[in-house]
């Protein structure tokens, strides 16, 4: 079971996440398995017991939410809205005068929030990272050694040129934590370590070849 919270500011928050916890089972999502070592539109997840999720609003880390990873999702993560995003903006107080930036999920993404940052989720929830049991699929952001295997994956577009991976050593989005990024217009190879970040976005097929 997942409890749902609202934001600080805003009842309507909690009206959103009281229809979400009725009308969508949070971060409880299976899409149809491939074959070994491949999948293709699928993505699981099932979060823990007890984990809580945090629906749209306005929270300040360390007061409304704990420091922490989370994992950011869609408001419906069902198998026929494996590729719809969510968003979330990130400002390094609560005074919004600097803004981190605003960031774009499709199906989910990851972000460590630190004490005294201000998070306002425009669309989707939020789940602590290591409590969203995360497998991998071809949607979303993945960390080796906890969501997926380290080793060396082959990722075919979804459509020419319509899609993208990147690679971050972090996820406080920074450009510096980007380690790697490309468009996707064919197939290719690329290899993952133990504690990256894997992004993908409009990807048909993710194939472990080797770890």
């Amino acid at each position: 079971m997942i409890r749902f919270t609202k934001g600080i500011r805003g009842i309507s928050a909690l009206v959103l996440a009281l229809s979400l916890a009725s009308a969508y089972p949070a971060v409880s999502w299976a899409g149809e398995a491939g074959q070994a070592g491949q999948t293709e539109n699928t993505e699981n997840t099932e979060a823990s017991t007890g984990a809580v999720a945090y629906g749209p609003g306005s929270y300040v880390i360390g007061r409304d939410i704990p420091p922490g990873e989370y994992a950011v999702f869609t408001e419906d993560t069902s198998e026929q809205n494996a590729y719809s995003t969510c968003t979330i903006t990130l400002y390094k107080d609560d005074t919004d005068e600097r803004r981190i930036g605003t960031f774009r999920f499709q199906h989910h993404g990851l972000i460590t929030l630190y004490k005294g940052q201000h998070l306002v989720i425009t669309k989707g929830y939020a789940v602590e990272a290591d409590r969203a049991g995360i497998t991998l699929g071809t949607t979303g952001m993945y960390k080796a050694g906890r969501d997926m295997e380290p080793g060396t994956y082959r990722i075919t577009p979804l459509t020419s040129g319509g899609g993208y991976y990147a690679l971050y050593n972090d996820v406080r989005y920074y450009y510096d934590y980007i380690d790697e990024y490309a468009a996707l217009f064919e197939p290719v190879t690329i290899n993952i370590g133990e504690g990256q970040y894997l992004e993908l976005f409009d990807a048909g097929a993710v194939e472990l070849v080797s770890n």
